[in-house]
């Protein structure tokens, strides 16, 4: 066994006369699906649920919000997570401008470099 492996090391050298352990083959070794998955595989892949996003009802009520279409349709809507935090600001606000964390309030200037903060509205302020 040895001496084959030594004979394919010599197969697949760049040099034909080369002694044992101037060249090493590292197998590529991939695991595939398969032995990835746990067994029965769980519904999903995700660390956390999905977040299922309603969006049919922009091609049937332009203009009126998930929640008002899916009330007329006589459902109960109970709660909405995060929609105090929705606002529809200005894009020409944000020109120019890389975002620097997920709150989207502190950004680098594309053009001088400075660090620029902004409110939730778009409005430039100070970093306090």
């Amino acid at each position: 066994m040895c001496s084959f492996l030594s004979l394919a090391a010599r197969a697949f050298s760049a040099k034909p006369d080369l002694s044992p352990g101037e060249n090493v083959i590292v197998p590529l070794i991939a695991n595939s699906l398969e032995f990835c998955l746990s067994s029965p595989p769980p519904l999903h892949q995700f660390n956390e649920a999905p977040l299922v996003v309603e969006t049919e009802h922009l091609e049937l009520f332009p203009g009126k919000e998930a929640e008002e279409v899916l009330a007329m349709q006589g459902h109960e809507v109970t709660d909405i997570i995060g929609k105090e935090k929705w606002v529809k600001n200005d894009p020409e606000k944000y020109e120019g401008l890389i975002p620097q964390n997920e709150e989207w309030t502190e950004f680098v200037d594309e053009k001088t470099g400075e660090w620029v903060y902004l409110d939730e509205y778009g409005n430039r302020v100070d970093k306090a």
